[in-house]
């Protein structure tokens, strides 16, 4: 997936940190390694059935070929190794299609299929046993299927090939095959997971690319480009589900309204360069007290910012919202056009909504708003709160 044009993309983007810092070793920072993997989980999961799929019609094949052409000495020891992966492969299958497990898929997909290469190198330990010579290239299918049809990840696969291959080199050991044979039959095996493996990262490091892609074009369409805030549109689609769930769990929520003083004022004295770097550093002070799932901040427009907190009470909100205020004072912008302070500061209007009701969040913008204009008119850098039960 190409990658969008880096300019118009807010510079604390984790996804442009991520890409600018690179990702050799197929690993994320902290904060976004966890959403690629449920990402990568969900996007290769038909890949994973698929290929379940393809593995249990092929096993069957191998299991009616031993019923028919293996001799019968040890015929039963052979298809009993191979039935006694169907339980595996089928509670695989049965766990793709079980929400609560699709986080634990790469893990289970790569304890079958390592149970899988160690079954054939046991079908080849019960046939070198008796000195028959079962052909050794069905680890080389299996080898295939592990870095590219399971949809395991790139570590998982490497893991699942190289077991299996010093699975099959013990099993030849300890029957004394032939060091003539086994070293020409190590080199192909070898060879096979180097190649699976290269290919495997490398599908991997696309998948990672990407998941970057879509994040960068996410925060396009979502963040503001200058604060890395959410913008009003996407602030309104996640707010209406916010108070929907709000509903739902009976949940009290707070809206505010957030506006820095007197910046017209600011821009006018100090340039539109020093305004857009008090914005961001307003906007990272915010931010740190939006941190739970449910709790969103977004620039409204120019230098005014909209909030949502959900499950906090009266008492915690209005302490919530004059902690706000009195960090962004305290980060001592200087303002010498402020008439009620020399640095910059903030008004916030407080709307509570102790019971959420339908189509109540346009209502409650609207209180924000009215008790923000309270506060500009009792003197600015203040809060005032408009709770619905008082």
């Amino acid at each position: 997936m190409q990658l969008p044009s880096l300019e118009w993309v807010n510079q604390d983007s984790a996804y442009l940190r991520q890409l600018r810092g690179g990702f050799t070793w197929l690993r994320f920072a902290d904060e976004l390694e966890p959403a690629f993997r449920t990402y990568h989980a969900q996007t290769h999961l038909q890949r994973m059935r698929g290929g379940l799929l393809v593995a249990i019609v092929m096993w069957l094949l191998f299991t009616v070929f031993d019923l028919h052409m293996l001799p019968e000495a040890f015929r039963l020891q052979s298809v009993a190794v191979r039935c006694a992966l169907y339980p595996v492969l089928l509670f695989n299958l049965w766990a793709t299609f079980r929400r609560r497990w699709i986080l634990h898929l790469q893990w289970i997909a790569g304890a079958t299929a390592l149970a899988g290469g160690l079954a054939v190198d046991g079908v080849i330990w019960v046939a070198r046993a008796h000195d028959f010579a079962l052909p050794y290239e069905g680890i080389i299918l299996m080898t295939v299927f592990f870095y590219f049809l399971t949809g395991l990840r790139f570590v998982t696969a490497s893991i699942c090939g190289w077991l299996t291959f010093a699975g099959y080199l013990a099993v030849e050991l300890l029957n004394g095959l032939p060091a003539q044979v086994l070293l020409p039959n190590a080199i192909f095996l070898g060879s096979a997971n180097l190649i699976g493996g290269f290919g495997c990262y490398f599908l991997e490091y696309s998948s990672r690319q990407t998941f970057l892609a879509e994040g960068l074009m996410q925060d396009i369409a979502e963040r503001d480009f200058l604060t890395g805030l959410l913008n009003r549109r996407a602030f309104s689609e996640r707010a209406s589900r916010s108070w929907r769930q709000a509903m739902r769990s009976q949940q009290p929520v707070a809206v505010l309204m957030l506006d820095v003083d007197h910046f017209k004022a600011y821009n006018d004295h100090y340039g539109h360069a020093a305004g857009d770097l008090a914005l961001q550093a307003v906007a990272r002070t915010l931010g740190q007290h939006a941190q739970r799932p449910l709790d969103m901040l977004a620039r409204y427009g120019g230098e005014e910012f909209v909030g949502l907190w959900v499950g906090v009470s009266q008492a915690a909100m209005l302490e919530l919202a004059e902690r706000i205020r009195a960090d962004v004072e305290a980060l001592a912008l200087p303002h010498a056009q402020s008439a009620e302070a020399q640095v910059v500061t903030l008004s916030i209007g407080v709307a509570y909504w102790p019971s959420p009701q339908p189509n109540g969040l346009e209502e409650a913008q609207r209180l924000a708003d009215e008790a923000l204009y309270a506060a500009k008119a009792e003197g600015r850098n203040r809060v005032v709160g408009k709770l619905l039960n008082l």
